[in-house]
């Protein structure tokens, strides 16, 4: 991929992560449970609520945080490795092993819900 493409999906990612981490925090807003503090919305039943009402924007944050996060970490290694191909090539092998990971973990972690699974 050139540098601009990955730097477009860099972009587009962080922008998803604030619209949807924004979201994520204001559902953990008491009052929109009808109870009266943040804790009582941390409650299993709540949570669980929520992952089985949201679940499809849990799946599209988790790829965006994970996406961002791995391609974030990619890039520095890419500095580190400098003009060492061998190395440069291992990272991107690994970057994209760690992403495929991570999201099998993500989307089995929320699709395992046994009304969704």
């Amino acid at each position: 991929m050139k540098a601009g493409t990955i730097a477009l999906i860099q972009y587009v990612t962080a922008i998803l992560m604030i619209l949807l981490v924004s979201w994520h925090l204001a559902v953990r807003i008491p009052w929109l449970h009808g109870v009266e503090n943040l804790p009582s919305t941390m409650s299993p039943e709540i949570i669980y609520d929520e992952v089985k009402r949201f679940w499809p924007l849990l799946i599209l944050l988790s790829i965006a945080v994970v996406i961002h996060g791995v391609n974030g970490l990619r890039g520095m290694l890419l500095e580190w490795a400098g003009s060492n191909e061998r190395l440069r090539f291992a990272v991107n092998i690994l970057s994209i092993l760690a992403i495929i990971a991570l999201l099998l973990v993500a989307i089995h972690t929320i699709v395992g819900l046994p009304e969704l699974g």
